[in-house]
């Protein structure tokens, strides 16, 4: 067996993506702000006309705003933003299931070598033709470039193979079932942008970059010479809206067309103006943490008991109605969720009776969230004084935050993981498995350490899947890892001129978008 390769800049690009999912479900979900306040806010924008008939100049709003549009970032910030203009060698469909973008087939020709055909006729945005030098520098680039996010996701690839102008190979150093999600990953550049920096947006995809007016928006134009379909949009503008009440006033108030990411405390406020919502369940679990190296928490049965007093439905409810209960780590969809693990348990009686049989009661335990998550904070702090176990509750921001996660400086934390790539591997790798970088529970399980080598090696489909399952079942059941808490939907609000069905990556391609 294959020794278990760390792969630290992935697990650092990780890291952050991690800490900034906390940040925007804390946002979601714990900014006070109610409808009542929304409907009495001033409405300090004039009316502007926005004819849905024909919408020929799309406007959308995002709730954040990207520091740079290099294509080698993984920052879901940075991809809303790139993902029309660029494409990689396969794609992903609404399911996750990858199909074919600039690489037309594949196969492979043993476990560790991958034949490609590239799809032929394909123009850059300024003019150059496409061909296998270009995907040869797109990897260089993810591979080596130092602001890559994409160097530790490569790790697999061993050697690339030219076989004509629209042929390569790549041989891996070890069977990878996981390349072609790895691979949805690298967005193609022309091969002669492989070493610049800061460069203005140059891919193959359906709109190409117009301009950027820092602090307001990105002007998308559409490509009249892309391989595929016509756009239906001339020109589509992505405002970068950071202040909930702005965003969601300049759409209410006919500004654009599409209000992307729309909070919770909004929705009757846009519903009741007849704009239509959607969502879709976000991917993302949030789930506690149980330090390993706690002396209260060091035995799983002790850890048993505090996930029984947990009321996870009783605390989801205090959401509203977008979140629900999950019972695992990942969400369900994702290669390697486990349907045979019972529903979450929670029974205070027993969890009393077991934390005096096993000296918990009056012991104290920390935990450590971040500011914003006071609802959290409160509801365990209550259901574990139901048990006279008690808890301090530290809000931290992000800096303070990473810098007890990493130094284990509580019993228990809130994280939220989101399985992007629509495999559980990912979560394993980066937080379970004992060599892990973001292993902040200090967990150690052999058994489970070798199922995940396994799974990154095993190219049967089945075989794969059994191991993932029951790693899973392992660390809900047997060793309690910690406790998911809930998995939140992402909401769209649209005009009426329009129709959207949303993917569960949570990414908008504009071209799926359809005119009514």
């Amino acid at each position: 067996m294959m020794k278990f390769i760390k792969k630290t800049i992935w697990v650092t690009s990780y890291l952050i993506f991690i800490l900034a999912f906390v940040w925007v479900s804390g946002q979601l979900f714990f900014e006070k702000q109610t409808n009542a306040f929304l409907a009495s806010v001033t409405e300090y924008f004039l009316k502007e006309d926005i004819s849905v008939e024909e919408i020929t100049r799309l406007k959308v709003i995002y709730p954040d705003e990207p520091q740079t549009l290099e294509p080698t970032l993984t920052d879901p910030v940075v991809r809303q933003r790139i993902n029309n203009i660029y494409e990689p060698l396969v794609r992903p469909d609404r399911d996750l299931t990858m199909r074919p973008a600039l690489a037309l087939s594949w196969g492979l020709l043993d476990d560790t070598t991958w034949d490609f055909r590239l799809r032929p006729d394909v123009t850059f945005h300024d003019g150059t033709p496409f061909t296998v030098s270009d995907v040869i520098a797109s990897l260089n680039r993810a591979m080596n470039h130092e602001s890559s996010q994409l160097v530790g996701l490569l790790a697999s690839i061993e050697s690339i193979q030219v076989v004509d102008g629209l042929r390569f190979r790549i041989i891996t150093r070890h069977p990878d079932p996981l390349l072609l999600q790895r691979l949805a990953s690298v967005l193609i550049i022309p091969a002669e942008l492989e070493e610049e920096e800061n460069f203005t947006p140059v891919g193959t995809g359906s709109y190409k970059f117009f301009n950027w007016d820092e602090g307001d928006k990105i002007t998308l134009e559409r490509f009249e010479d892309y391989w595929g379909d016509v756009s239906k949009f001339e020109k589509v503008d992505m405002f970068s809206r950071l202040n909930k009440t702005e965003r969601v006033m300049m759409f209410a108030n006919g500004y654009a067309h599409f209000l992307s990411f729309v909070p919770y405390d909004t929705v009757d406020f846009l519903e009741e103006r007849n704009f239509e919502i959607v969502g879709i369940p976000s991917l993302e679990v949030q789930f506690l943490v149980f330090n390993m190296e706690s002396p209260i928490l060091d035995e799983v049965e002790k850890r048993r008991v505090i996930s029984m007093a947990v009321d996870q439905t009783g605390f989801v409810d205090k959401l509203g109605g977008y979140a629900h209960p999950v019972n695992q780590f990942i969400s369900n969809g994702v290669f390697g969720f486990n349907p045979r693990i019972e529903h979450h348990v929670y029974d205070l009686e027993r969890a009393g009776l077991l934390a005096e049989e096993l000296g918990l009661k009056g012991k104290t335990l920390t935990l450590h969230l971040p500011k914003g998550l006071t609802v959290l904070g409160e509801h365990m702090r209550q259901q574990l004084a139901e048990i006279d176990i008690y808890l301090l509750v530290s809000y931290l921001d992000p800096p303070d935050f990473l810098e007890s996660i990493t130094e284990g400086k509580a019993d228990i934390y809130f994280l939220g993981f989101r399985a992007s790539r629509g495999d559980s591997a990912d979560f394993l790798d980066v937080v379970v498995h004992s060599d892990a970088e973001f292993n902040i529970a200090n967990y150690s399980n052999p058994e489970v350490d070798l199922l995940i080598e396994r799974s990154f090696l095993e190219m049967d489909p089945s075989l794969r899947i059994a191991d993932l399952q029951e790693i899973m079942r392992i660390i809900v059941e047997d060793d309690v890892f910690g406790i998911p808490l809930f998995e939140y939907d992402t909401l769209y609000s649209f005009v009426d001129g329009i129709e959207f069905a949303p993917r569960i990556d949570g990414f908008i391609y504009f071209d799926e978008l359809k005119l009514k």
